[in-house]
């Protein structure tokens, strides 16, 4: 028996139910929803820039936003593949009807990717010789609590929680700025900003915890079955943890490059940079939010009806023809809702692409980096649709290709990001390029996937015909 997960917000939806801020208001959900760490970074360095910089100058606040940066590079490195796996497990349980064990599942998965990510933390600590021991101290404990984010995002979105994942981010972001506005009032310093960040997305993930245990009737579950579940899951799942793994090193390998090459920087803290590069990209990544948001609303209110259409046919002993009718109609579906958001990312481009001198005005950025940002924009357009391809893909239960599409994706970007550095120097040639190359190669091998699905999965992806059986004492 599960609990429906909400929050408490009847007279505000009544305000914000009508035509026009209805679709705004999921829009904007989503938004949160399918970018919310992200966000963090974005809003919240905004805010402290704009803010401490007089109080604690230039030199502590770039200590801030990389300690930040790096801080959500690192995590997703652990939290991203244990938060897919761990996410599948909960979404089995929500499909079975009980999720009793949801709140030891959700725990495991959180202790295990911030031990891990706060170990490569450490290790990068060591590696840069990050100091003094405050800033190091509190890099370390900001990367795992990020990582405890993401997983509570990836739980969050697999039970369909999508009030209380709003809620719970908008409250601890909202207690993070608290606490560095009141920070302004007595002596501060770059480790009191990073510990608010620290307990801002303690409080987001604490009382997500707690929601999702009121949820399973106040059970907690059975945590060392939960770890051994998602230990057994993880090595079950392998491709799609490693395909996750590798689709986050890859968007970041370009970076990494520039931070490594002779005319990076170092702050005074001791974290590698390249400003020129860095500023451009972040500012380019934000322009697919609204891929991921509209990818999210697509598949709740078209795609995932018509997969259960799909999945009912297969139930209900139909013959191959009618089966074959739903494959269709689900190609149909999937096709035009999936063309329709890459119009739209298409336009944002385009729209972004003639505003970049502007842009590039406002933000105080040279001609090199505006010729980046252009390049990169439409980068990141095509990066989008390779993403939207490898969703098709995850969809069809296609782990295995899912993986190669990411890892050919890395190796792409690893060496063309040297390679036109040595070319060219500062470019985004190297992510456009492997974009382009990539997108193509999705978007093919999703068609594939999708007019076969029902081979795939009567037998090519059934999980039955290829798992091992377990070995009992």
């Amino acid at each position: 028996m599960t609990t429906r997960l909400t929050v408490p917000s009847r007279t505000i939806d009544w305000w914000l139910a009508g035509n026009i801020l209805g679709p705004m208001r999921r829009f904007a959900g989503a938004v949160v929803i399918a970018a919310g760490p992200w966000l963090v970074s974005v809003m919240a360095l905004a805010i402290v820039s704009a803010t401490m910089q007089p109080v604690l100058g230039f030199a502590a606040i770039e200590d801030v936003r990389l300690t930040v940066v790096y801080a959500f590079c690192v995590a997703p490195l652990a939290a991203g593949p244990i938060g897919a796996v761990a996410a599948r497990l909960v979404g089995a349980e929500v499909e079975a009807g009980a999720i009793r064990q949801t709140p030891a599942i959700f725990l495991a998965a959180s202790l295990a990717a911030a031990l891990l990510a706060e170990i490569m933390a450490i290790a990068l600590v060591v590696l840069l010789g990050v100091a003094p021991f405050g800033v190091a101290a509190a890099f370390v404990f900001l990367t795992g609590a990020a990582a405890l984010l993401w997983v509570s995002f990836a739980i969050l979105t697999a039970l369909k929680a999508y009030v209380l994942l709003i809620w719970t981010f908008t409250g601890g972001m909202a207690f993070a700025l608290t606490c560095i506005m009141l920070a302004t009032r007595r002596g501060v310093d770059t480790e009191i900003l990073v510990w608010s960040f620290t307990a801002g997305i303690a409080l987001s993930v604490g009382s997500a915890m707690i929601r999702v245990r009121r949820a399973a009737a106040g059970t907690e579950g059975d945590l060392p079955r939960a770890f051994a579940t998602l230990w057994q899951a993880c090595r079950r799942l392998r491709p799609l943890a490693l395909g996750v793994l590798c689709g986050i090193v890859a968007v970041w390998i370009d970076k990494w490059v520039f931070w490594l090459v002779p005319t990076s920087a170092r702050s005074t803290a001791g974290f590698a940079h390249y400003s020129p590069y860095d500023s451009v990209m972040f500012v380019a990544h934000l322009s697919a939010v609204p891929t991921y948001a509209a990818l999210l609303l697509f598949h709740d209110a078209k795609l995932r009806p018509a997969i259960e259409v799909f999945r009912a046919r297969l139930q209900d002993g139909s013959t191959h023809a009618r089966i074959r009718m739903a494959v269709d109609v689900l190609g149909r579906n999937v096709w035009s809702g999936l063309f329709s958001i890459v119009f739209l990312q298409a336009a944002l481009t385009a729209c972004m692409v003639m505003m970049a001198p502007a842009a590039a005005a406002a933000l105080a950025f040279g001609f090199d980096q505006f010729v980046t940002l252009r390049i990169a924009l439409i980068g990141v357009f095509f990066h989008a649709f390779f993403y939207l391809g490898c969703a098709v893909i995850l969809v069809c239960n296609r782990i295995r290709t899912f993986l190669m599409l990411q890892a050919g994706f890395l190796v792409c970007n690893i060496i063309a990001s040297p390679a036109f550095y040595l070319l060219t120097g500062m470019s985004a040639y190297a992510f456009f390029g492997s974009a382009l190359v990539m997108a193509v190669v999705a978007f093919f091998a999703a068609y594939r996937a999708l007019a076969a699905i029902d081979y795939l999965t009567f037998l090519g992806e059934n999980d039955a015909f290829y798992e091992r059986p377990q070995e009992h004492a």
